[in-house]
């Protein structure tokens, strides 16, 4: 199951531009960093240290646990990374990726999760079309 979001309708050139022009998958190397900035994004939101987010394999709170899933999902759909580059990146199995990005779809019926999602989702899209913009001289 993909967690392709039909309500991320931000700005048209976020919609009109694919993210992966050539077709190929990024790099592992920018995958990473695509997870992490949406993990710096979603700790400044919910009010915690990055580190929180990342930790690897460490159980935490469940307000930890939460902000952690809906890193992942934002790195999944706003960035278009695989389950198994999520996964790794922020030192997951996939099946946990996929897990994590089920579990927020489903408590986005909840107006508080979803207007802090849709937050997320705009400053990684926006941050997104900066990366992509060509550089200026």
């Amino acid at each position: 199951m993909n967690c392709a979001i039909a309500h991320l309708s931000l700005h048209p050139a976020i919609e009109a531009r694919p993210l992966w022009p050539d077709g190929k998958q990024p790099s592992r190397k920018t995958a990473q960093r695509l997870c992490d900035l949406a993990a710096m994004a979603t700790a400044a939101t919910f009010g915690l240290p990055v580190g929180e987010i990342v930790a690897a394999t460490t159980r935490r709170t469940p307000y930890v646990a939460f902000a952690r899933q809906g890193a992942m999902y934002v790195a999944h759909v706003t960035f278009g990374l695989s389950y198994s580059e999520v996964g790794r990146a922020f030192g997951r199995d996939r099946t946990t990726a996929a897990y994590a990005c089920r579990l927020i779809e489903d408590r986005r019926d909840d107006p508080a999760v979803d207007a802090v999602l849709y937050l997320l989702e705009s400053v990684c899209a926006s941050l997104r079309l900066r990366l992509a913009a060509p550089v200026r001289p």
